[in-house]
């Protein structure tokens, strides 16, 4: 199995992805009290997302930002091609759902390192 990770330059808040019409955006929102959280969208590239998982929260956004750069890994060893100067345009969407990681479920809310999904996986 191979495995890959994204590599890019400086601190990356969002990153939009790309396969046969499909689209992942992957954003970096801070929760509140100072933690980070990462929200995942996908849907059709010219469309709504359809898609979404949200993971977190963490103490610092480098945490964060090396979730996201795993998961866009994996996502392009299933043929995503990470385009970092494409314009995210669920940005909205991702901001409302970040408000939510940690407030849900109680007892993770207060735990920073609580990692579990919170919305159903992408596909």
């Amino acid at each position: 199995m191979k495995l890959h990770y994204f590599h890019g330059r400086g601190p990356l808040r969002e990153l939009v992805m790309v396969r046969d019409g499909h689209r992942i955006e992957l954003h970096i929102r801070p929760v509140g009290n100072g933690l980070w959280g990462l929200v995942a969208l996908a849907g059709p590239d010219q469309g709504r997302p359809d898609g979404q998982f949200c993971r977190g929260p963490w103490k610092t956004q480098a945490r964060a930002e090396s979730v996201l750069r795993s998961v866009a890994g994996t996502m392009m060893g299933k043929g995503y091609e990470p385009r970092p100067g494409d314009y995210a345009v669920w940005s909205v969407t991702a901001q409302r759902l970040a408000r939510r990681i940690g407030t849900a479920g109680g007892e993770q809310a207060g735990r920073p390192d609580a990692d579990s999904d919170q919305f159903d996986p992408l596909a």
